[in-house]
């Protein structure tokens, strides 16, 4: 892309978008904070996965993270070379994203009140949060318009369908967000729990034993929420647990046919919630651009 855009992108670095994207003019990334044994570190930036993951498997308080400040997000906004810009951000009930991108967006309009910004609650996380913004990303070096990339990323975020297992309910346990007795229930029967995440909320699927079953349990509940008629675009991410992807995808290409299926890294502020053992896979109906 050589001409100016008409419309920027503005997302978290959990969006995990890759390098090439990520630094193209048109994007804007804002990374999360995390604060581990008394240093605030740049998601993404400061701290590397595999280091991030080794500190998780020490005893002790979980390290912490904050979503960026209204303040983060305006610095972003006036650095996009852009009259427009769309921001996506994770559901509200998951963070403070979409509420400082949205006090931020009203700053910019004090300010330059000639630049619009419309912030997008995208209903999905993890893998469908990358698929959704890397095709909002291809709307804007199209060279679209606000209006048309506003409405492209909506009607792709509504197809985002996202399934994940964890090896473990240990970080769930530690980070308050279950039960202790459920969490240490389903480690002591030695099984996987297989979640949905759609429509800004989680819904627990299934308990299987065994990382080959559970692969496969997580492909298939994908297809079971995919129209069989419709062209759509993969995705699988892992933490620390790239020895299950192969399998993952496997099944997918199975169920999907043998089509390309993107494989993602998730940054270290994911695991803080769900540990280094999170593999899923995710899929956006595959929607042409306007032409």
């Amino acid at each position: 892309m050589t001409h100016r855009p008409r419309t920027a992108l503005v997302v978290d670095s959990g969006a995990c978008l890759a390098p090439a994207l990520g630094e193209a003019p048109w994007v804007q990334i804002v990374p999360m904070s995390i604060e581990m044994d008394g240093r605030v570190l740049r998601d993404g930036l400061d701290i590397t996965s595999d280091e991030f993951y080794s500190r998780l498997a020490q005893p002790g308080p979980l390290p912490t993270s904050s979503s960026p400040s209204p303040g983060d997000y305006l610095e972003a906004f006036r650095s996009c070379d852009a009259p427009a810009i769309v921001c996506l951000t994770i559901p509200a009930r998951f963070s403070m994203m979409g509420k400082s991108a949205r006090l931020a967006a009203e700053l910019l309009r004090e300010q330059q009140p000639n630049r619009r910004v419309e912030v997008i609650d995208t209903g999905t996380a993890a893998g469908g949060f990358t698929l959704v913004a890397e095709a909002a990303a291809q709307a804007c070096a199209r060279g679209l318009g606000l209006d048309e990339v506003k409405e492209h990323t909506r009607a792709v975020a509504s197809t985002a369908r996202v399934i994940a297992t964890l090896d473990t309910m240990r970080f769930l346990v530690r980070s308050g967000r279950i039960p202790a007795l459920a969490g240490r229930s389903s480690d002591l029967l030695h099984v996987r729990p297989v979640f949905a995440f759609s429509g800004g909320d989680v819904h627990r699927l299934a308990l299987v034993r065994g990382t080959k079953k559970a692969m496969r349990v997580v492909a298939q509940q994908l297809r079971d929420r995919i129209p069989a008629d419709v062209s759509v675009r993969l995705a699988i991410f892992c933490g620390a647990d790239p020895a299950s992807v192969p399998l993952l995808e496997q099944d997918l290409r199975e169920l999907f046919g043998d089509q390309t299926v993107e494989r993602l890294s998730l940054t270290p502020v994911i695991a803080l919630h769900t540990g280094p053992g999170l593999v899923g896979a995710a899929a956006v109906v595959d929607r042409p651009l306007p032409s």
